[in-house]
């Protein structure tokens, strides 16, 4: 259990020790020099936007002043960030911790609003004195993001309601994210096995419905269901009200033009509406000879179709292992890594000697994995429970490849350190790809060979059926928010019919509680948290493939990509690096033929 508890106390021993409370105290510094330094260009500002005008130099000189003290207190608020919500992701019930989490992010608030003025000043001003602030050599590096936020100038409010936006996204916007976390984070799934009632923790239970047992799985889909039947009231609520603010706000910004409920994502995962029209459009177009997955997993478990509960499961033919040990899965991931570069195996090794990684099974750990890291020193983490499962062991691969995303771009200016998730997702899902054909590569037995391609297959029905139906569920849900709140009962029918579309026969019930139990549809601070696990699915199978073709020369292009990713959109990257248009279906059905190559290559071995 030691060995598999991260290091966290390097950035500071506890969030009451003097460490901390020094840090937040230079940033609450920080924040009041912001404000006045923000209160003495002011006028200036305002009175160069009404006359259409460039604001004089000495101006010039305050904004980069202030943009560089914004730079080092956005990099104290991160790290304080991260700290804090390590320490709860691991302990929910941690009151302390909490308390000082609502301090930070009220401190963040006031931080954010001090800025408005600037910042929105820099979105509307003439590119020649954007150029006269990025002509400082610390700021020079910014200029991909402050070109790509000027995309939405004709969104933005005055600069007293953006303030006002930002004062109330606290109390209003961010707290129904965070009471969906406490709702998980203390919620216990009540086990019924025939012999006897055992209580545990949500990430516990998940957990469990990866088991290679069916009737574990199904006691513990059951658990988590009968959870969050309790909580659906409150669940529903929760998404109801984030949707709700979010469609508010967009209608504010419709001044001059209309601003769709998926432009934010959108700019957010710096892609066009084309590119993601071209993804899911390839992607429905394959679907009949998408679906032989989940029938061929349905096949090899002696049934027509799945049940709910085996969607995560383990291969029901497996070559003599069913569990791992955490170590094993450490050196598996840092040998796997090693055949496409030593440094990502090195990299594996220093993360688990550095013990960067937390995967221990607690009562009050949240749910779920990531990779974060700690700002300052830029030294990535991973989060997940580990309890020895194939699937546990490509979630630590997947966000080890995360962490080896962030640690290829350690040495650039922050500023372009900033990639969206439709690229993020490109280096974990890379990972998993690495490990899954190494593991096919080296099968002893066919039996071992069906164990780990089993991966691969449940992985097509995943980000191929899975994740476009989450996408086809929000975006309806979205449509008739803009009506009125739908209800529990009404949510549960909208998932329903979205399972229906994408996964037809290959289920024999769909999961209609899915909308309450999978965190993503409750995050605060992003919506639509879908589509780029399936850009990154297809965008890394695209990478991947080109791996015999650019042999020894492989791994310095696949790191040219990574560090490319927070300066750049996605169309102009694989423009770049692959010169394909990805607003074309045409370059993600290749992608998909791959993937079909794979899943049928599977049948073939498993009917052999």
């Amino acid at each position: 259990m030691e060995k598999m508890a991260w290091n966290i106390e390097s950035e500071y021993p506890s969030c009451t020790s003097p460490e901390f409370q020094t840090e937040f105290a230079n940033f609450a510094n920080k924040v009041s020099l912001l404000e006045e330094l923000v209160k003495s260009v002011q006028n200036a500002l305002t009175k160069a936007l009404d006359n259409n005008a460039d604001p004089a130099s000495s101006t010039c000189e305050q904004v980069q002043k202030i943009l560089l003290e914004r730079d080092a207190a956005i990099v104290l608020s991160m790290n304080m960030g991260t700290y804090l919500n390590c320490t709860l992701s691991v302990n929910s019930a941690d009151d302390v911790a909490q308390g000082k989490y609502s301090e930070l992010q009220s401190m963040n608030s006031r931080f954010w609003q001090s800025t408005i003025p600037v910042n929105n000043f820099l979105k509307r001003c003439s590119e020649n004195f954007l150029s006269q602030v990025l002509a400082h050599p610390e700021l020079k590096p910014a200029e991909f993001y402050w070109k790509n936020e000027r995309k939405n100038a004709d969104t933005l409010l005055a600069d007293s309601e953006e303030a006002l936006l930002e004062a109330v996204s606290n109390p209003g916007l961010r707290s129904w994210g965070e009471l969906y976390t406490k709702l998980s984070g203390s919620m216990r799934c009540h086990l019924q096995w025939a012999d006897k009632t055992e209580t545990v923790g949500l990430a516990h239970a998940s957990s469990l419905t990866r088991n290679v047992d069916e009737n574990t799985r199904r006691v513990a889909w059951q658990s988590i269901q009968n959870g969050w039947a309790e909580h659906k009231h409150s669940a529903a609520f929760i998404l109801n009200s984030l949707a709700g603010w979010r469609h508010e706000v967009n209608k504010k910004r419709s001044y001059s033009k209309p601003v769709h409920f998926l432009d934010t994502s959108l700019h957010s995962n710096r892609i066009e509406r084309k590119t993601l029209d071209a993804l899911m459009t390839a992607c429905h177009n394959n679907l009949s000879e998408t679906r032989k997955a989940p029938l061929m997993m349905a096949k090899m478990m002696g049934k027509k179709a799945l049940d709910p509960w085996d969607l995560l499961a383990q291969s029901p033919v497996s070559g003599g292992k069913k569990e791992r040990s955490y170590e094993e899965a450490l050196q598996l991931i840092q040998d796997s890594f090693a055949q496409i570069d030593p440094q990502m195996g090195d990299f594996v090794k220093m993360m688990a000697d550095n013990r960067w990684i937390e995967g221990r099974v607690l009562p009050n750990k949240r749910n779920g994995a990531y990779c974060t890291g700690f700002a300052k020193r830029r030294e990535p983490r991973v989060f997940m429970t580990y309890m020895g499962s194939n699937s546990d062991v490509s979630t630590l691969a997947h966000e080890l490849g995360h962490a080896f995303h962030s640690w290829a771009m350690r040495d650039l200016p922050r500023s372009q350190t900033g990639y969206p998730m439709t690229l993020a997702e490109t280096a974990s899902i890379f990972a998993e790809t690495v490990l899954h054909d190494v593991l096919i590569e080296e099968a002893q037995s066919k039996e071992e060979k069906i164990e780990f391609a089993w991966g691969e297959v449940e992985g097509a029905t995943s980000f191929l059926i899975n994740i476009p139906a989450r996408f086809e569920f929000e975006k309806n849900f979205y449509e008739q928010r803009l009506k009125r709140s739908l209800n529990a009962d009404e949510l549960s029918q909208l998932t329903d019919e979205a399972w229906t579309k994408w996964y037809g026969p290959t289920l024999t019930s769909n999961d209609k509680m899915f909308w309450a139990t999978k965190l993503h549809f409750a995050m605060a601070g992003t919506s639509f948290y879908n589509y780029p696990y399936m850009f990154g699915y297809l965008f890394a199978m695209s990478i991947y493939a080109r791996r015999k073709e650019l042999g020894k020369d492989f791994m310095k292009k696949y790191v040219e990509i990574l560090r490319d990713t927070g300066r750049m959109t996605a169309e102009d990257l694989v423009q770049k690096h692959l010169g394909e248009d990805i607003r074309r279906p045409e370059f993600w059905q290749k992608s998909i033929d791959v993937i079909k190559n794979k899943v049928n290559a599977f049948e073939k071995l498993a009917l052999s």
